[in-house]
């Protein structure tokens, strides 16, 4: 970077936070607004890292292989890749971009596609892109395979629009249904006689992040009056194959109620537990994974006509707490199908319906179902019911697919994957927390290296929300595998790799916690040489987002660069926004009543920590959305304000606010591409790296 940096100009004032009487210093509020003098400064800091970014050297090399090295996904989280297959009405049902192993092949889109067997391309029913459409969240074919729903934007944004299509012809059905949905956070399910569907819209604007539920008939006017269920609890609506049920269960993981169809007279189910109960309704019971008294997790029954559901004590116990970490039950050919991990590395068993196990599926490597990733993604009916459908991804191999007959002891490749990183290898290692615990990290190293001579090395890492960061395909940032750096996928505390008491060590009240197994590894990646500190960095994406914040800001020490992907900077003053009131508390403890509850806000948050007291910052990127709802860019502003100020010309401290693009999920191919591309010549340009040509030449 040329140095020193001319900034522009931004404005400092004498204004004040206030937040239960605690009393911060906040001189950049006003960039919170969305005013013509905040719109002018975003103009001006989006055209100075424009200029800087792409005069970095093979700024286009490195587009190209970011490109190549996406493979099927394109946004900033890695599980964004085209999702399972969907069996209905006697064929199969997808969202894909079909194309060679030439990015530029690939649709902007991922297309509805339709075919009669797994292993055909098939038909395109949907072009996203000549309907007027930037995006598809998501697909929901109906049962008789006759009708097909969509979630579309065609802004950026997550606030989708539900759309149905006929599913021979292709063309749109008059059913006109104004709520918006929240992206690929909620899956409409049909219920079996095809004649409609239980959907969940989205109010992110009001005073509580409410998730009402409706039920559309096909053909009728859109229904006014939500189902009664509680809606703020973002429930989503599961839908008995048989017929006889639905359950609303909400994304907090427990199936708050039932109800029996065809009618729809709705009961509390399973309420005020505190765990997480997530699965499938089998016939006249609920079978569930759940943490209740097993933090790795156990499976377990639920019946319907329980006279008290929400007493554990009157579950029954199908498969029990072990060693191994349990995340999702399948009801798969009369079996039952439950992936889950070992060591943070995938694995899937078959057992009985009784819990009697009777095998486990062959994986080949270390790696991941990428879909797996959230824990509501279990609730969407995929795949065949007879036949193990499944994506998976290795940190060296992109998602391909596959599947397992039970009991063939054979799994099969229905499409490989496309791309792989030749000669690469990755390993599992363990680093050691500040208070003694063992943390498991894996290390992806580049093709001819040994680890003997230090590496230009990027973490990657989440961890929170009970989410697991597991050892999956890093899309887009294996660009910097290609080129020679070494990769780190953090398995830290808040993310449920290890379990759900893996997951609560690093949240809340201990989410000090998981920053502080972060510095683990990063110390462990010094201490045995994998790369210095002047080779070091470190990224995340939404909650990985925030924590990038918090690392910048705790130990500028530790890191040549950082890089904060749609993050909040801000967490004392997301109170102030809607969707900060709804998540923030949630994983970051407290909230915003009481004195001590803003204190523990304030020593994670980059805003009030960065005072400019440090001797030196780290290199600093900032990616954010325009039409971001969950993180809006007006706090990031100010944020990168006060880190200008604070680290001064001879740091870059760059933002881009990318128009047209929420959460980093309803991107289009090629903007995606760009928008990695953007912070990864960042990162590479501070750690001394040329990016690879797809030739493999250096």
């Amino acid at each position: 970077m040329k140095r020193p940096l001319t900034y522009p100009a931004t404005r400092v004032e004498d204004e004040r936070e206030v937040v239960a009487g605690i009393d911060y210093p906040d001189p950049y509020r006003w960039l919170e607004e969305e005013t013509d003098e905040a719109a002018a400064w975003q103009r001006a800091q989006n055209l100075l890292t424009d200029q800087l970014v792409r005069d970095t050297p093979h700024f286009e090399r490195l587009r190209e292989l970011v490109g190549h090295c996406a493979a099927d996904g394109t946004g900033s989280p890695n599980w964004m890749v085209d999702p399972t297959p969907q069996f209905a009405g006697g064929r199969w049902f997808r969202l894909g971009r079909p194309g060679g192993a030439d990015g530029s092949a690939y649709p902007e889109a991922a297309a509805v596609i339709v075919a009669d067997t797994l292993e055909e391309e098939g038909r395109i029913l949907l072009d996203p892109r000549a309907n007027g459409i930037q995006h598809v969240f998501w697909l929901a074919p109906a049962p008789d395979g006759r009708t097909f729903a969509v979630g579309v934007t065609a802004d950026g944004g997550e606030l989708g629009e539900i759309r149905l299509y006929d599913a021979v012809s292709g063309d749109r059905l008059p059913d006109d249904i104004p709520h918006r949905s929240h992206g690929p956070l909620v899956v409409p399910q049909w219920t079996p006689d095809s004649a409609g569907f239980f959907y969940t819209a989205a109010d992110p604007a009001g005073e509580q992040y409410a998730f009402p539920v409706y039920y559309h008939r096909v053909g009728t006017a859109a229904a006014t009056v939500p189902e009664p269920v509680d809606a703020p609890d973002v429930p989503l609506v599961q839908v008995d194959p048989a017929g006889r049920y639905a359950v609303a269960t909400s994304v907090w993981a427990l199936p708050r109620y039932v109800c029996e169809l065809p009618g729809r007279t709705w009961r509390p189910f399973v309420q005020g537990v505190d765990a997480t109960v997530l699965g499938v309704i089998d016939g006249d019971r609920y079978l569930a994974v759940t943490n209740h008294d097993a933090p790795r997790g156990r499976v377990i029954a639920i019946a319907f006509d329980s006279p008290d559901p929400s007493d554990p004590a009157g579950w029954q116990e199908i498969v029990p707490e072990s060693d191994r970490v349990l995340g999702h039950v399948r009801l798969i050919g009369g079996r039952l199908v439950v992936t889950g991990s070992v060591d943070t590395e995938a694995r899937a068993w078959v057992f009985d319906r009784d819990g009697t196990e009777l095998e486990e599926v062959p994986l080949s490597g270390a790696g991941a179902f990428p879909n797996d990733a959230l824990p509501h993604n279990a609730l969407t009916p995929d795949g065949h019911p007879d036949e193990f459908v499944f994506l998976y991804s290795t940190p060296l191999s992109s998602p391909g697919l596959y599947r397992y007959r039970l009991g063939s002891g054979r799994v099969e490749t229905v499409r490989p994957p496309r791309v792989t990183l030749p000669g690469a290898e990755v390993s599992l290692r363990w680093a050691e927390s500040r208070d003694g615990t063992r943390v498991p990290y894996h290390l992806v190293l580049p093709h001819g290296a040994d680890g003997a001579e230090p590496l230009p090395t990027l973490i990657t890492a989440y961890g929170g929300g009970r989410v697991a960061w597991p050892a999956q395909y890093p899309g887009p940032s294996a660009a910097f595998v290609a080129s020679g750096g070494a990769l780190v996928i953090s398995h830290q505390r808040g993310g449920a790799d290890l379990g759900s008491d893996w997951a609560d060590a690093g949240r809340q009240g201990r989410k000090q916690t998981s920053f502080d197994d972060l510095y683990a590894i990063a110390e462990h990646l010094l201490a045995t040489g994998v790369t210095t500190a002047d080779r070091l960095a470190v990224t995340g994406w939404s909650n990985g987002g925030i924590m990038a914040g918090a690392v910048f800001a705790q130990r500028p020490d530790l890191w040549a660069a950082v890089v904060a992907q749609c993050p909040i900077l801000d967490l004392v003053g997301s109170g102030r926004d809607p969707y900060g009131r709804f998540a923030v508390p949630h994983e970051f403890g407290g909230g915003f009543e009481t004195p001590e509850a803003v204190r523990h806000l304030a020593s994670m948050s980059a805003y009030q920590l960065v005072d400019g007291t440090a001797p030196s910052y780290p290199w600093f990127y900032v990616h954010a959305g325009a039409v971001d709802s969950a993180c809006p860019p007006g706090q990031i502003r100010k944020t990168v304000a006060r880190v200008q100020a604070a680290a001064g010309p001879d740091t870059p401290a760059l933002v881009r606010v990318w128009e047209g693009v929420g959460h980093g999920m309803a991107s289009g191919r090629s903007e995606a591409v760009l928008h990695t591309a953007y912070w990864l010549a960042f990162v590479m340009r501070r750690l001394g790296m040329t990016p690879a040509a797809l030739g493999g030449d250096r």
